[in-house]
C-alpha cells in the first residue's frame, strides 16, 4: 500500500508542475508561490509517508474475533448502523464521490477561472493529497471495525478481510466535502455576488452529504466516521483556497541585531 501512496504522491507532484510552472500571482482571487506551496507540498509529502507507514499490515480479523463481537458494546449513536450491509448501496457511493472529485473540473467551463487554470490546478492538487493521505492516520491508528463485521450479511470473506478494520474515519466523506467545499468557495470568490450562491452550496454538499449517508446505510461507516471525515474534508476544502487567496498572507524580512547575534528574521502571517 505505501508504493501506492508515494505512486500517487509523485504523479501529483509531477501534473502540478506540469500544470502550474510558473508559481507567479494572478489577476484573480488566488495566487501560487513557492513559499506558500513549498510549506504545503512539503505538509502533503509528510502526512503521506507517515500515513502510509500507519496504514500498511493491518491485521484480518480472525474466526474469534468476529464471533467475539458485541454491538451493544457500541456507543447508542454508532450502534444504530451496526450490522449494515450493501455492497449495491457501497458501489452507488463510490460513484458518486467521484462525480464529487471531477467536480472542480467544472470550474474551467468558466472563462474567468480558466484563465487561472495553472493556479487552480495547484490548489486542487494540494486539496487532493491532504484528502487521499489524511484519513489514513484514524485508519492505521485506530483500526475501527466496520459495521458490516456485526451483521450476518456480509461474507467471511468480507469479514476477514484487511479493509475490515479500517472503518475510522471514512475517506469517502472527506473526499466528498472536501471538494464540495473547494469548488463552492473558489466559485464563490471569484463571483461572490452571484445569484446561484444558494443553489452551488446546496447542490454541493447535498451531493457530499448523500456520498456520506450511503457509507452508512452500506455498512461501511459508522456515523461518527461520516462526522469525522465530513469535518476533516471540509476543513481541507476551505483552507487550501484561504492560503492561496490575494492578501490574506504576508512574508517579510527585517534584520534581527542582539547582543549575541546577528541575522535575518522572516515572518510569515496568514490574515
Amino acid at each position: 500500500m505505501r508504493s501506492f501512496y508515494i505512486h500517487i504522491f509523485l504523479t501529483a507532484s509531477l501534473l502540478s508542475l506540469s500544470m502550474g510552472q510558473e508559481l507567479n500571482p494572478k489577476p484573480g482571487p488566488y495566487s501560487t508561490d513557492w513559499t506558500t506551496d513549498g510549506i504545503v507540498f512539503g505538509s502533503a509529502f509528510i502526512v503521506a509517508f507517515t500515513a502510509s507507514a500507519l496504514d500498511d499490515n493491518i491485521p484480518t480479523l480472525s474466526l474469534a474475533e468476529i464471533n467475539a463481537l458485541d454491538k451493544n458494546k457500541i456507543n447508542p449513536i454508532d450502534r444504530i448502523s451496526a450490522g449494515n450491509f450493501s455492497r449495491t448501496q457501497s458501489k452507488i457511493s463510490d460513484v458518486l464521490v467521484a462525480g464529487c472529485i471531477g467536480s472542480p473540473f467544472l470550474l474551467m467551463l468558466d472563462d474567468g477561472i480558466r484563465k487561472d487554470v495553472s493556479t487552480i490546478s495547484t490548489m486542487y492538487l494540494e486539496t487532493v493529497l491532504f484528502s487521499t493521505f489524511t484519513p489514513s492516520y484514524g485508519k492505521g491508528s485506530a483500526r475501527r471495525i466496520r459495521p458490516y463485521v456485526y451483521g450476518n450479511t456480509a461474507s467471511l470473506t468480507d469479514k476477514q478481510d484487511a479493509d475490515a478494520r479500517r472503518s475510522f474515519f471514512s475517506g469517502h466523506a472527506t473526499w466528498a466535502f472536501s471538494t464540495a467545499v473547494f469548488f463552492t468557495n473558489v466559485y464563490l470568490d471569484y463571483y461572490p455576488e452571484s445569484e446561484y450562491k444558494d443553489y452551488i452550496w446546496g447542490g454541493a454538499i447535498g451531493l457530499a452529504s448523500t456520498v456520506s449517508i450511503l457509507r452508512v446505510t452500506s455498512g461501511a461507516h459508522f456515523i461518527s466516521d461520516i462526522i469525522v471525515g465530513a469535518a476533516v474534508g471540509s476543513t481541507i476544502g476551505y483552507v487550501i483556497p484561504y492560503l492561496h487567496r490575494n492578501n490574506s498572507r504576508t512574508l517579510s524580512f527585517a534584520p534581527s541585531i542582539g547582543p549575541d547575534y546577528r541575522g535575518i528574521m522572516l515572518s510569515y502571517r496568514i490574515q
